[in-house]
């Protein structure tokens, strides 16, 4: 049986030129799913907000106190909720920094949920 003398060592450059670029992929996937799960909590709580507001006649200054606490909870910072009450409609936004695995690899996030407002209307 013969063997080929040229590739000698050939596997273990490919692994050691590899691994690294495996290792950058599984972070950037973790670091997709931190942003993807903060963004997600925000569109969340804006939700629930613009309901509270909406349907439940929830004051604007409770349900945003509300939303805080709720995003206290999560990885989300400098966070700023935003409730306005206008023709009828109830716009809620919220932004803040979603976390980085890096130094410096916060992003920004920032969502906004819009309901009608329910109730009777009388003319």
């Amino acid at each position: 049986m013969r063997r080929c003398r040229g590739n000698r060592g050939s596997t273990s450059l490919t692994v050691a030129l590899l691994t690294p670029l495996l290792v950058v992929l599984m972070f950037a996937a973790v670091q997709a799913a931190l942003w993807g799960h903060a963004r997600t909590e925000a569109r969340a709580t804006a939700r629930r907000t613009a309901v509270l507001v909406a349907r439940s006649g929830v004051s604007v200054d409770d349900a945003r106190a509300t939303a805080i606490e709720n995003l206290a909870d999560d990885d989300l910072t400098d966070v700023s909720v935003d409730v306005v009450v206008e023709d009828g409609i109830v716009v809620v936004t919220i932004t803040g920094r979603a976390p980085g695995i890096v130094v410096g690899t916060t992003r920004a996030v920032s969502v906004t949920e819009a309901l009608p407002r329910e109730g009777v209307v009388t003319r």
